[in-house]
C-alpha cells in the first residue's frame, strides 16, 4: 500500500499564542500544519497550497474570518475547501447562520476542547483525502472509456473494411 501523504492543514490567527495551541492540538493528526497570523497571509499560503482543512479566527483586524471566507469561496479551487471558524466570542444564532452561509462546514468555541477539535479535522480531513481518491479513480476510469472506445472504433472500421472487401470480391466472382 502506498504512504500516505499528509495533508495540509491551514491555522489562521492574528494572536500566536492560540496559533500555538492549535498547532499543540492537532500535532497528534500527523498531518501538515501551516500558520498564518493573519488573512492576507493566510491568502498568500492558498495561492501556492492546496489544503485540506482551514481553521480560521472569526475576530481578526483588517479581514475578519468571514471576510476571509468569502474571499476564499469566491476562488473556484477552494470552493470544496472545509472551512471551521474559531472563535472567542459567543456568537449568536445570526453569526453562526453567517458563518454557514460564508462557506463554512464548522464552528468551535474558545475554550476549545482539544479532542473535540481533533475529531473535526481529522473527518474533514478525511474526507478531502477520500474526495481526491475519488478524483483519481474517476480519471482513470474516463481514460480507460477513452482508450477502449477508441480500440472499439479501430476494431468495427477493420471489420467494415473486411466486409468492403469480401463483398467486392463476391461480386467479382459473379461477374465471372
Amino acid at each position: 500500500m502506498a504512504e500516505r501523504q499528509k495533508a495540509n492543514i491551514l491555522l489562521v490567527d492574528d494572536q500566536p499564542g492560540k496559533l500555538a495551541s492549535y498547532e499543540v492540538i492537532l500535532a497528534e493528526l500527523d498531518e501538515n500544519l501551516i500558520k498564518a497570523s493573519s488573512a492576507k497571509e493566510a491568502l498568500e499560503v492558498l495561492l501556492k497550497t492546496e489544503v485540506a482543512a482551514i481553521l480560521v479566527d472569526v475576530c481578526m483586524p483588517e479581514l475578519d474570518g468571514f471576510e476571509l471566507a468569502q474571499m476564499i469561496r469566491e476562488h473556484p479551487r477552494f470552493k470544496d475547501t472545509a472551512i471551521i471558524f474559531i472563535s472567542a466570542v459567543l456568537l449568536s444564532e445570526l453569526d453562526s447562520l453567517k458563518a454557514y452561509e460564508m462557506g463554512g462546514v464548522d464552528y468551535v468555541s474558545v475554550p476549545v476542547v482539544p479532542g473535540v477539535l481533533r475529531a473535526k479535522v481529522r473527518v474533514f480531513v478525511d474526507l478531502y483525502r477520500k474526495s481526491r481518491e475519488l478524483e483519481r479513480i474517476n480519471d482513470d476510469l474516463e481514460k480507460r472509456v477513452k482508450e477502449r472506445t477508441a480500440a472499439l472504433e479501430a476494431a468495427i472500421a477493420q471489420q467494415e473494411l473486411l466486409a468492403r472487401e469480401v463483398d467486392h470480391r463476391a461480386r467479382n466472382a459473379l461477374a465471372v
